[in-house]
């Protein structure tokens, strides 16, 4: 696993400690010869790339950490599993979907933003290779960490702890292609709601994607999950 110290690598890897997740000084994406020599040494059958460049605004001021990390080196990641015969599992968002949800995984995609831009140049990377996964992800850290929320903004979010079993059971799965991950569609405050009740609700600046929920029925028919909701968790 790519990106083991983030937010949803820390997660997973609680979930399954026997998980090799390389340091960045072992494992960087922008180095092919260190991502050989981390798969030559290891031999993973499945490749779980989360590391990412993920604060949008970074992205607009500077477009090269978009370039070098969610584009080339998601590139640098694929091209290093088909070398040694990996299938490859890739953490996207749901910030390439515009428009009115729930979106399907099979409809047109396009971004607000050169964040989302950044991850949809990585999944073109990850098509490339026929045994590979692109998840489309909505998720965030327990508890919701700002101190106001956007109203009027809608999707299908989880904190990363409801997150984190379902890459887990996606990776495992033989399924390929694209999938969305994510909860019962819900909006931005009732989400930020579930562990602030007192937040303070702002308006939704233009550049916050109005509806980017998603429909889950595939996910749903591969991982078994039969209620969406049973995805919950009570955070006291």
């Amino acid at each position: 696993m790519t990106g083991g110290s983030g937010l949803l690598g820390k997660e997973i890897v609680k979930l399954n400690p026997e998980i090799v997740a390389p340091a960045h000084t072992e494992l960087d994406i922008t180095d092919p010869g260190s991502i050989a020599r981390a798969l030559q040494k290891y031999a993973p059958d499945i490749v779980l790339h989360l590391a990412a460049a993920t604060k949008p605004p970074e992205h607009e001021k500077n477009p090269d950490v978009g370039l070098a990390v969610n584009i080339i080196g998601t590139a640098n990641v694929a091209r290093a599993c088909f070398a040694y015969r990996a299938r490859l599992i890739y953490a996207s968002t749901d910030y390439v979907y515009a428009g009115a949800g729930p979106h399907r995984e099979d409809e047109p995609v396009t971004s607000l933003y050169k964040f989302g831009w950044s991850k949809l140049g990585g999944e073109c990377a990850v098509r490339m290779l026929d045994d590979s996964l692109i998840l489309r992800l909505s998720f965030g850290p327990t508890p919701f960490p700002w101190e106001k929320v956007y109203a009027d903004q809608y999707n299908s979010k989880l904190y990363v702890d409801e997150m984190a079993p379902l890459v887990l059971a996606a990776a495992k799965s033989t399924a390929t292609g694209v999938m969305n991950l994510g909860g019962p569609r819900t909006s931005l405050e009732a989400y930020a709601k579930r562990t602030r009740p007192d937040i303070e609700t702002i308006p939704r600046p233009d550049w916050v994607p109005a509806d980017t929920s998603m429909d889950l029925v595939r996910m749903q028919a591969e991982l078994g999950i039969h209620d969406l909701a049973s995805l919950l968790i009570h955070h006291a």
